[in-house]
C-alpha cells in the first residue's frame, strides 16, 4: 500500500469531508456524542492530530480509520460487490470452496484482461 499524497490527518479529514460534501458543522453533528464545529476545525489545521473521535469521524465519512490516520491504502472501504449475499455467508464456507471461487475471479479477471486487449 502506498501513502496517500495527502500528508496529514488535517488534510486528510479536510479531504474525505469535502469529498463528502459536509461542513465541518454537519459532521460535528454526525457523531455521537455529537462534537463541537470547532474540534473538527482543530485537526484539519493540525492544532489537534491524536483526537479520541478520529475512529468515529471516520465512520461518519464512510472511510478507513487507518487511512485517515496513517494516509496508507484506500480511503473508501471496498463496497460489497454482491448485495444479495450476505457477507457472513461467505466467512462460513470451508478453504476449499474459498479457493475455487478466489481462482473462479482470477479467471474472470484474466478472461477480461484478454478480452479487454482485442479491443484496444
Amino acid at each position: 500500500m502506498t501513502p496517500s499524497p495527502i500528508n496529514s490527518i488535517g488534510a486528510r479529514l479536510l479531504a474525505a469531508r469535502k469529498k463528502r460534501g459536509l461542513s465541518q458543522e454537519a459532521l460535528a453533528k454526525l457523531l455521537n456524542p455529537p462534537i463541537s464545529q470547532s474540534a473538527i476545525a482543530h485537526i484539519e489545521i493540525g492544532r489537534n492530530e491524536t483526537s479520541r473521535h478520529i475512529v468515529w469521524i471516520a465512520a461518519a465519512l464512510h472511510v478507513r480509520a487507518e487511512w485517515l490516520v496513517t494516509g496508507k491504502g484506500e480511503m473508501f472501504e471496498m463496497e460489497w460487490p454482491w448485495p444479495d449475499t450476505p457477507r457472513y455467508t461467505l466467512e462460513e464456507l470451508p478453504p476449499p470452496v474459498l479457493e475455487d471461487i478466489g481462482d473462479y475471479i482470477k479467471m474472470k479477471i484474466a478472461q477480461q484482461a484478454r478480452h479487454s486487449e482485442e479491443y484496444d
